[in-house]
């Protein structure tokens, strides 16, 4: 299926500003923190936020100060938000002040056979800043060249090697057509829950056509 990508460009929502230069010469200095999240609700007016930092870290609770609102937003989103721990101490459960968030690409891992229907999963390219687990979740910040135009952005595990110790899996990019625009910046979060959680799962490899380094496999252990 063809989508439209997002790009976290576009604040879903702002709750409260911080203020700085106050008091001091160079003003108290916040640490300001941008990372990949599930969505937990609203609860007793407060946005509650979960993730792993990388690989199987310790899970993080966030509550933010207040509510977070959109008709697309529902729990279990995965979300790129902007927020200052108010204790003060990075990736530590607790109250955050959020100064943004903004939906990013997210999907669970689709079964699909290297057959013709793959044959282009690699024709169009990815050029890799970072690509990390957080849990179940692949997380990937990339370029990609710009459309408007729907296109295929998934990730996808070879059915044939489900089983095997460690999983193929594809990041599949296909664009309608073949493009020379400009690049622009995204993120994707995908769940990859059903093959990590499987016995015979030792780890996953992560096959994506790489334009940034020549490392175009990943493989991620448990």
């Amino acid at each position: 299926m063809k989508h439209r990508i997002l790009a976290p460009v576009a604040i879903l929502a702002a709750l409260t500003s911080c203020s700085i230069n106050e008091d001091t010469v160079d003003g108290p200095v916040d640490k300001t923190l941008y990372d990949i999240v599930t969505f937990d609700g609203n609860v007793d007016g407060h946005a509650r936020f979960s993730f792993q930092q990388v690989n199987d870290s310790p899970l993080i609770n966030l509550v933010a100060q207040g509510e977070l609102q959109s008709d697309d937003l529902k729990e279990g989103a995965r979300l790129y938000i902007i927020y200052i721990p108010e204790s003060g101490l990075p990736y530590t459960s607790g109250n955050i002040t959020l100064r943004g968030a903004a939906f990013i690409n997210s999907g669970p891992v689709v079964e699909q056979e290297m057959n013709d229907d793959m044959s282009l999963w690699n024709r169009d390219k990815v050029y890799v800043y970072s690509l990390w687990r957080s849990g179940n979740y692949i997380n990937l910040h990339c370029r990609l060249a710009y459309s408007s135009e729907p296109r295929t952005f998934r990730l996808t595990v070879d059915p044939a090697t489900i089983g095997n110790e460690y999983p193929d899996l594809y990041i599949h990019h296909e664009m309608a057509s073949p493009t020379d625009n400009h690049d622009r910046g995204y993120y994707a979060s995908w769940d990859m829950t059903p093959v990590w959680t499987l016995p015979s799962t030792r780890g996953v490899t992560i096959h994506v056509a790489n334009s940034n380094l020549p490392q175009t496999t990943f493989t991620f252990s448990k």
